[in-house]
């Protein structure tokens, strides 16, 4: 029943004003009430009408950005539309008193001709449905870029959003500048993984979303034998030299820290990390890293290293493999969205475990957690309404929505992505899956990737481990290259 009445939600009348290209982002402003909304468009001080029933989109002009919409006395921010960039969507129903605007981590698969509007207007109509009160402003754009310590405190601040989906990495810089507000996860149903991550000096800063974990994939059942990486060596050897043995992306600015700390951890334990941030790069972490890396050779180019694949578009690496272009990938599990859609008809599930970095496997998760605003959404009523939505996104309901795709068209492969909460993995649907069945025991144990780096000291690491890198391999990229891990 619930189902059908948010189907009868999402029809729609369309009417576009303004001009733009096929690709351009828009404002679309859907009035699901009985009579006309007015809205403001700020900083250029458009006012749009909004017949009840239809949905307007305006499109910006040239190099116009459009920042804040005021409609029926609310002020929706941080819009930041761009005509080649952001776009949003805002539903009215002529029942809101408040706004709640959120951004939602972007870094997960997609179609190649693809966005996320249907998963956006999903958590839309989700959310008023359940509470009319409220209007969501939701964004997701890799143009939010929440791997810049300091746009990513800028996004929090005024002007900005009452709740983030980020990357742990920066928590304890948010929280000790007070940046953020103390969460309330669900200690009871949440992995410890996740909540570790989210624990600054012993208070939650975050609700733990999703977790990450670099997997290994082959179609050599080999491979479930290795503990170390000198064993995984051993098993990529035994492939034709005329084949390139891995495809992976190794280099990059938040990329290198990150295998770099993984592989320290599994070489001298995972108590020694913080001193992995300090010193000078290790001699045996960088000759595993180069063992490792020096796989994806190909003659004197190495595609993993010297920034062809960091650069590659979403699922190149994970295409190379899945048609035999390398025996191996290293990708998380939403990269088996890419090796799925990309693989022969018929090809069977790949072999999956976590990458051995070093000598002694001690995977790590790495974990996005929503986060609020402690400028923006301090009083009661804005922590009540962010309270719900963290719990609505992090339910089963929708983590099962968004994992399997289901946002997306026709009969898109699962997107795999780990879910930082039990109750979701309980389900039959997930327990019999080929790829969760795969993954779910080192969701069980591994433990949480540190989350108190800064830019400074990432960038400082990033360009220390490629220089030493590079006496082994001299094409190692040492270039600024942003993004997820």
């Amino acid at each position: 029943m619930r189902r059908a009445a948010l189907r009868v939600l999402m029809t729609i009348v369309s009417l576009l004003v303004g001009a733009g290209g096929a690709h351009a982002q828009r404002l679309s402003i859907r009035n699901d009430a009985q009579t006309p909304a007015s809205c403001r468009i700020e900083p250029s001080g458009r006012m749009i009408a909004v017949p009840p029933r239809t949905m307007v989109s305006i499109v910006p002009a040239g190099d116009e950005t459009i920042d804040t919409a005021r409609c029926n006395g609310l002020s929706v921010r941080a819009l930041g539309v761009l005509r080649d960039g952001v776009g949003a969507m805002l539903r009215l129903n002529g029942r809101q008193t408040r706004v709640l605007n959120v951004a939602l981590y972007p870094f997960i698969p997609s179609l190649p001709d693809g966005n996320f509007d249907a998963l956006v207007a999903h958590v839309v109509a989700v959310y008023q449905h359940e509470h009319p009160d409220v209007l969501l402003h939701a964004a997701m754009s890799d143009r939010i870029d929440i791997y810049d310590p300091a746009k990513l405190k800028r996004f929090l601040s005024r002007g900005g959003f009452d709740v983030m989906e980020i990357d742990t990495l920066y928590l304890r810089m948010l929280a000790g500048s007070g940046t953020i507000l103390p969460a309330h996860p669900a200690s009871q149903t949440t992995w410890p993984a996740g909540l570790d991550a989210v624990t600054v000096d012993g208070v939650f800063y975050g609700v733990p979303s999703w977790l990450c974990l670099d997997f290994i994939y082959m179609r050599d059942p080999a491979l479930k034998s290795v503990r170390s990486l000198p064993d995984l060596l051993a098993v990529l050897s035994r492939h034709s030299a005329k084949e390139r043995l891995l495809s992976a992306d190794l280099s990059g600015t938040t990329r290198l820290p990150s295998i770099y700390m993984n592989a320290y951890a599994q070489d001298h334990g995972y108590e020694s990390l913080s001193a992995a941030m300090k010193k000078a790069p290790d001699a045996d972490v960088i000759h595993d890293l180069a063992a490792l890396a020096a796989t994806c050779s190909q003659g004197t180019r190495n595609p993993c290293a010297d920034g062809t694949l960091t650069r590659a578009p979403d699922g190149e690496i994970d295409r190379q493999f899945a048609i035999g272009e390398s025996v191996a990938d290293i990708g998380f599990s939403e990269q088996s969205f890419y090796i799925d859609r990309y693989a022969p008809k018929g090809a069977t599930v790949p072999t999956m475990i976590p990458v051995a970095w070093g000598r002694s496997p001690a995977p790590m998760l790495y974990s996005d957690a929503f986060v609020t605003s402690a400028q923006t959404c301090s009083n009661a009523a804005c922590g009540r309404d962010a309270e719900a939505f963290t719990r609505m996104m992090t339910g089963a309901a929708m983590k099962t929505f968004i994992a399997f795709s289901e946002d997306l068209r026709g009969h898109a492969p699962p997107r795999h992505l780990l879910v930082a909460t039990r109750p979701f993995w309980d389900q039959s649907r997930v327990r019999k899956d080929p790829v969760y069945r795969q993954v779910i025991p080192a969701v069980r144990t591994a433990r949480a990737f540190p989350s108190d780096l800064d830019g400074a000291t990432r960038d400082t690491m990033a360009l220390d481990i490629c220089r030493a890198l590079r006496r082994s391999i001299p094409s190692y990229d040492c270039g600024d290259t942003r993004g997820p891990m």
